[in-house]
């Protein structure tokens, strides 16, 4: 083999490796959301790391909270203990509210029910589902950003973000939802 056809085999490996590493996070919301199109719990809750969505939750949550109590507290004693009794909620609500079922929901631009979830109707044919938009990027090296919204609607997105674990695979590891 002569040295050319050694540098351009490394080079186009060199490539190929790259463009695998860059189109990773890619391959994980495609197969996230294949997942959740075929109801399959366990294959979608492989990309989640569910105690760290969850605390990342928690703290938006209770940031949010926090910052309106302030605005509306004024030295009034019952406002301070219903602010407590409020974040003793958040708590329970997010770990609930958690749940492959619900994250699925989030990924097709959809806000899920904290209560108990009525069945949802088939739609009927000839119509489909509500197109949502989504925007996906890198934020840095480690970090990967899925936007989603309801085409049309001026709400802000659900930002899924993806921590990568190891050098190929990804995870959900936090939510940001428009407060």
């Amino acid at each position: 083999m002569t040295k050319g056809i050694k540098v351009g085999a490394a080079a186009v490996l060199f490539i190929a490796i790259t463009g695998w590493f860059y189109f990773t996070p890619y391959l994980a919301v495609k197969n996230m959301r294949t997942a959740a199109e075929k109801r399959d719990s366990a294959a979608f809750s492989r990309y989640i790391n569910f105690p760290s969505v969850r605390e990342s939750l928690k703290a938006s949550l209770n940031a949010k909270m926090l910052s309106e109590m302030a605005k509306k507290q004024d030295g009034n004693l019952f406002a301070a203990i219903g602010a407590a009794f409020t974040m003793a909620l958040v708590g329970p609500m997010v770990d609930a509210m958690i749940t492959p079922e619900a994250l699925a929901m989030m990924m097709k631009g959809e806000q899920p029910s904290l209560g108990k979830s009525k069945p949802t109707a088939v739609p009927p044919a000839g119509t489909s589902e509500p197109e949502t938009e989504t925007s996906m990027g890198y934020e840095n090296f480690d970090q990967f950003v899925v936007s989603t919204r309801k085409k049309g609607t001026p709400d802000e997105p659900v930002a899924l973000v993806f921590q990568r674990e190891g050098l190929f695979s990804w995870k959900l590891s936090a939510i940001r939802l428009p407060l």
